[in-house]
């Protein structure tokens, strides 16, 4: 079967033997992703070889179908460090689906929100540019508009196909790619996915019965949290992080319920 992307870069035929509950991100994005990195290669952001990291973009080696899916913004990579040698050019990660392995940091919340929720989870970054200042991406969304659109078309591609039951977008910049802010944006006339989030009035998109906002995927609503980072310095205090925990349950528990 050929998937016919929205995207500019057509995908080789996919793998049907693969886990028909998972996507591999490898098997069918990895030359999407390259081509990518090709095509801007002689840009600004990759010439410093203080972040000689940026060549080499990171995505999830596989995300979960119809799980709960937290959204980032871009993988994290210390200035000055260097990229183990089976990950030049491009690197694939995995989170361990053993709750009791610890992880980095970053996917410890996750792990206990979906722990808690008893549900299956996953895990995307809408850009696969490794950096640790995501005022880079602030940037790069003011001046470079088609990398990040490229990248964007990918990711919004996963999602969709990934047909997630609820979305937790755990990054304040990350919301701004569904469509929050738009103003900021010039309407997203630039940007290429922003979904109309309207908080009250006729058109409005927040479900006031689970408490937030829902999206169009697949010709049908997905609900889609808005929260602030789950890790770090600037995590959500433990009141906000138990009330997300309590949410995300019940918004699950409602859709099992149907």
């Amino acid at each position: 079967m050929l998937l016919f992307s929205r995207h500019k870069y057509i995908h080789e035929p996919i793998n049907m033997t693969n886990n028909p509950n998972e996507i591999n991100i490898k098997n069918d994005y990895e030359k999407d992703v390259l081509a990518i990195w090709k095509k801007f290669e002689k840009h600004d952001i990759f010439c410093n070889p203080d972040f000689e990291y940026r060549k080499h973009p990171l995505l999830p080696k596989i995300v979960n179908k119809d799980s709960l899916m937290f959204i980032g913004i871009n993988p994290s990579y210390r200035k000055g460090s260097t990229i183990p040698e089976k990950e030049k050019n491009i690197g694939f990660y995995q989170t361990s689906k053993d709750e009791k392995f610890k992880d980095i940091s970053y996917f410890e919340k996750m792990k206990e929100i979906a722990e808690y929720c008893n549900t299956e989870w996953t895990h995307l970054d809408l850009f696969f540019i490794r950096e640790t200042k995501q005022e880079l991406i602030e940037n790069l969304s003011s001046s470079d508009i088609e990398f990040l659109n490229l990248q964007l078309d990918i990711s919004f591609e996963i999602i969709e196909r990934a047909n997630p039951k609820l979305i937790i977008v755990s990054n304040a910049l990350a919301s701004e790619f569904f469509g929050k802010k738009k103003s900021k944006h010039n309407g997203f006339k630039k940007i290429w996915k922003g979904f109309n989030l309207i908080f009250e009035g006729k058109d409005s998109t927040f479900n006031s019965k689970i408490g937030t906002y829902e999206i169009k995927l697949n010709n049908k609503m997905t609900p889609i949290i808005f929260s602030g980072m789950l890790s770090g310095q600037r995590a959500l205090d433990i009141g906000s992080f138990e009330r997300l925990k309590w949410q995300t349950k019940m918004i699950l528990e409602s859709k099992t319920k149907k």
